[in-house]
Parts: C-alpha cells; sequence; structure tokens
C-alpha cells in the first residue's frame, strides 16, 4: 500500500469516529485542542493533524525532535487536503508549512516565533503529550481532532446563503463596494471581485482573454507564483497583455519598488517586456506621487514612473462600476455566480460570508 493510499485510509478512519463521536478525551487535552480552533490562522490545527496522521503511519516519528521527518510538505498537500476538501473542512492550501516556518520540531523555541503564543504553546503541549501516547491513543486524540473540524464544516456551512441571481449593475456594484469595504479579507475581497469582473466579461464574450492570478490568495507574493502581478490579462498562448495590482493597503514607495522588481524579474525570466502596471485601489491607498489633474475622471487616480515602469492608478469602486457598465447581462449574471460560488467556499473568510448574508437579506 502506498503512503498516499495508507494517508486516505487513516484519515477515513478518523473521520468516520470522528464523526460517530467514538473518543474521549481529558480535560486538559480537550481544552489544548480547542484551543487551537480559537484563532483564523488554520496552520496550528492543520500541523497537528499532519503529526497525528504522520505517527500513525509511523509510531517512531517525533515531531518535537524532527518535525520534518515526515515530509509534511508532500503528506498535507497530497492526499490530506483532498480529504478536507471533499468533508467542506476549512483549511489552507500551505497551512502546516506556514507555521512550521521551517523550524527544526515543534518546540518552545519554535513557539516563542508563532503568533498567537498561547495556541503555539499548546500545540507543543499536545506533541509532548502524543510522544507519550500508544498508537491507539493517539487514533483516539486524532478523532477527537477529526470530530472538531468536521464540526467547523457544519459550522461554517450554516453561514452560507443562497443569494438570487442578479444582473442589475447598479445592485451588482453595491453588493461588491460593501463586500470590499466591510469584509476586505487582507485583501482577498478586492482581488477576487476584480478578478471575477474581467474573467466573466472575457468568457462571455469569447475575446480569446484568459485571466490569471485573482483565484490565489492575496498572501501569495508574485516573486513566490512566478507571476508579475496580483493579476493579469493573458493571450492563449500565456503572453501577459496586461498587469494589475489590486490593494486596499497604501501603495507607497516600498510597494512600488516590489513590484517593479517582481516584473523585472518576470521580464527576464520569460522574455516578456512589459513596461506598465495598472494598480486598482481606493483614492487614499494610491502612491503619494500619483495626482490626477483637476477635471480628470473620478475613476483616474493619476501615474507614477519608476526606472522604465509606468504605474496607472485606477479607483476600485469606479473601476468596477465602469466594468459591469460594459458587461451584457449574461456575463453579469456570471459576475454574480461566481462571486456567490466563491463566498460559499469553506475556505472564504467568515467575515465576507457573514457580509454577504447581511447583504442578501437587505
Amino acid at each position: 500500500m502506498t503512503r498516499d493510499e495508507q494517508v486516505v485510509k487513516t484519515m477515513g478512519r478518523l473521520f468516520g469516529r470522528g464523526e460517530a463521536k467514538s473518543y474521549a478525551l481529558d480535560a486538559s487535552t480537550r481544552r489544548q485542542l480547542e484551543s487551537l480552533f480559537g484563532t483564523m490562522v488554520f496552520g496550528f490545527r492543520e500541523i497537528m493533524l499532519v503529526v497525528v496522521v504522520a505517527r500513525l503511519l509511523d509510531e517512531s516519528y517525533d515531531p518535537h525532535a524532527a518535525l520534518y521527518d515526515c515530509n509534511p510538505r508532500s503528506l498535507y498537500e497530497g492526499r490530506m487536503v483532498e480529504e478536507l476538501r471533499k468533508r467542506g473542512i476549512p483549511h489552507r492550501k500551505s497551512g502546516p508549512l506556514n507555521i512550521a516556518k521551517a523550524a527544526q520540531g515543534l518546540n518552545a523555541q519554535w513557539a516563542a516565533q508563532r503568533r498567537p503564543k498561547h495556541v503555539a504553546d499548546d500545540v507543543v503541549r499536545l506533541v509532548k503529550k502524543l510522544k507519550r501516547m500508544s498508537q491507539a491513543e493517539v487514533e483516539n486524540f486524532g478523532a477527537a481532532l477529526a470530530g472538531r473540524l468536521l464540526q467547523e464544516a457544519t459550522r461554517i456551512a450554516k453561514l452560507t446563503v443562497e443569494a438570487l441571481p442578479e444582473s442589475g449593475p447598479k445592485h451588482l456594484y453595491d453588493l461588491s463596494w460593501k463586500l470590499i469595504d466591510n469584509a476586505p479579507d487582507a485583501g482577498n475581497t478586492p482581488q477576487r471581485i476584480v478578478g471575477l469582473l474581467m474573467q466573466s466579461y472575457h468568457e462571455e464574450l469569447q475575446t480569446g482573454i484568459k485571466v490569471e492570478g485573482h483565484l490565489d490568495r492575496a498572501s501569495v507574493t508574485s516573486t513566490t507564483s512566478k507571476k508579475p502581478g496580483d493579476i493579469t490579462e493573458e493571450q492563449l498562448d500565456g503572453t501577459v497583455l496586461v498587469v494589475y495590482e489590486v490593494t486596499v493597503k497604501r501603495f507607497g514607495q516600498g510597494r512600488l519598488i516590489d513590484s517593479y522588481d517582481t516584473v523585472k524579474a518576470y521580464n527576464e525570466l520569460s522574455g516578456s517586456n512589459i513596461k506598465e502596471v495598472i494598480v486598482i485601489c481606493r483614492g487614499q491607498d494610491a502612491h503619494e506621487d500619483a495626482e490626477a489633474d483637476e477635471g480628470d475622471a473620478g475613476i483616474y487616480l493619476g501615474t507614477v514612473t519608476y526606472e522604465d515602469m509606468t504605474y496607472h492608478f485606477l479607483e476600485v469602486y469606479e473601476w468596477a462600476m465602469a466594468q459591469l457598465g460594459r458587461m451584457p447581462v449574461d456575463a453579469r449574471l456570471a459576475f454574480h455566480a461566481k462571486l456567490s460560488a466563491y463566498v460559499a467556499e469553506p475556505n472564504t473568510s467568515e467575515a465576507v460570508k457573514r457580509e454577504w448574508a447581511a447583504l442578501n437579506d437587505e
């Protein structure tokens, strides 16, 4: 049996027991487990799940001393993520690795650098307890963890509301700006809305242009993902036509230089010759040197040139309305359906789900 097959079998067994509530924990362990669910940093609960599964596959595995002995990236990002996804459990693509940060082991030194620290401390306490447990006891704890993950899936699913199809540009504009304003989700909301508006337009009009990057989380850096910006419009052969940065944070000189370095690196790697970047942001977030002339349209916030690169700043709400205004009915319906589907995804922020529910209850 391959490791992937063992993972699927092990997780199936844990979730089966978790669903049946076939487990028992002492009060201290139960409190420490619950601590992992008191934070929106999913990596803590996910690294704990990796540890449990790895220990069940190999009794000698000791994450306190040598976390990476189980090859956690391939373990988690392979079949484990698939098992979480099919059960509707909120998760991050690389949550355990993001929280591990190449630590030698899950110990006090690791916990001292993590936030919230009290949650990291509880992870260390649980890891120490697991080290003393028999395989049967580890499985019992794993069943409790699986059961708690299933509870999260149920809780998140209840936040989802069904929105009736909508094509009115004013209504879609209101939905968009209120989501961006009230539930920006660290930049994920505006990036997804801008990208879905572009994607719906090009798909419905069959322009032959594809939109890339908008499905990534805003925390994914362009350098890591080997892309020139947050979102790109590309030809079908991958040739980049337009590069966009989308933000609800200040796009000052530091970020401009970071963007410039990223585009230059992309140009060198791909042989492209990108010379412009469109920054879609709020007025207060535009670069300090991006001043529009008196009489310019509200959408235009100004232009900044750095070295051989030009940055054009556009106001995000005005841009969204302009985009909706040029979209036919079917494209606007498609945008609403895509946005609704995004909100319904288990991994979408609770704040976004709650704002969406409130907007659709008005």
